[in-house]
């Protein structure tokens, strides 16, 4: 009986390790990026990026910016864009950074809506974390849409989606 408990417990232990485990791995290191880009009566473009270790970098359109292709990046390009950036004062907290990391593990798989005409001229506010890609998650990156809004409004339907987009907007400063 008393065998029988023990392998009983080590079990129940070890199952309860391995959850845990899978818990913690359910988390990806990415960027999130707030961007404003307007195409009408000139370019207007501006934003930040929030670095996987919580640093902030704002960028406008005197920023030398190349945009992704397809939704992939470069990590080299990324990190260029990035170094191109203004540093701000601003950090987010290591606890925040894992609990946004952890919400856009389900995010980055999240099917979009479909656009909808809202207006003209107004440009397109875009909040979207930038993964690494299953083709080369060491070089190559994924932008995944959480939400737009402005010519067209469009947004991910995963509800993580939704809490990461709506922390972003809050983050913003221009």
């Amino acid at each position: 009986m008393r065998i029988q408990f023990l392998i009983l417990f080590s079990i129940q232990f070890f199952l309860l390790s391995c959850t845990e485990k899978l818990l913690e791995s359910r988390q990806v290191d990415c960027y999130f990026q707030y961007e404003y880009v307007n195409y009408a009566w000139g370019f207007s473009h501006s934003g930040f990026t929030i670095t996987p270790s919580g640093e902030v970098y704002a960028f406008d359109k005197t920023t030398p910016w190349v945009f992704a292709e397809n939704d992939k990046l470069l990590l080299a390009t990324l990190n260029k864009n990035i170094a191109a950036s203004i540093k701000v004062d601003t950090l987010v907290t290591k606890t925040e950074i894992d609990r946004y990391q952890k919400l856009a593990f389900y995010a980055k798989s999240g099917a979009l809506s479909k656009p909808v005409l809202q207006g003209a001229d107004m440009g397109g506010t875009i909040c979207r974390i930038i993964v690494p890609d299953d083709s080369d998650p060491q070089n190559v990156y994924r932008e995944v849409l959480l939400s737009e809004y402005g010519d067209f409004e469009r947004h991910n339907l995963a509800p993580e989606a939704a809490v990461i987009a709506e922390w972003l907007k809050k983050i913003h400063f221009h």
